[in-house]
């Protein structure tokens, strides 16, 4: 489960990864037809959207077009915005 009150709350990774699940969510699709879809494997997704302490598997720029074209979203749109802010810069 994604850590949403300690101290990974707020990192780059935890919020790319609330962000999939929310348009998993919206899409109405699940983590085992994200995986046939995109290729990549159902237990990388399932590490790289739970994030603990211990378990830091962040998404590769491959995997998040891959994810962001399979849920027919911009890959920006799995990017928090205070990373775009920064790589406009």
């Amino acid at each position: 489960m994604t850590n949403a009150d300690g101290p990974m709350a707020n990192t780059p990774d935890v919020q790319i990864a609330n962000r999939v699940m929310n348009a998993i969510i919206v899409k109405g699709t699940n983590l085992k037809a994200l995986a046939e879809e995109t290729g990549i494997s159902y237990s990388t997704l399932r590490r790289s959207l739970h994030q603990t302490s211990t378990n830091r598997r962040s998404f590769t720029i491959q995997e998040l077009i891959a994810v962001a074209a399979a849920l027919q979203i911009e890959p920006s749109a799995l990017l928090p915005a205070d990373l775009l802010t920064q790589a406009a810069a």
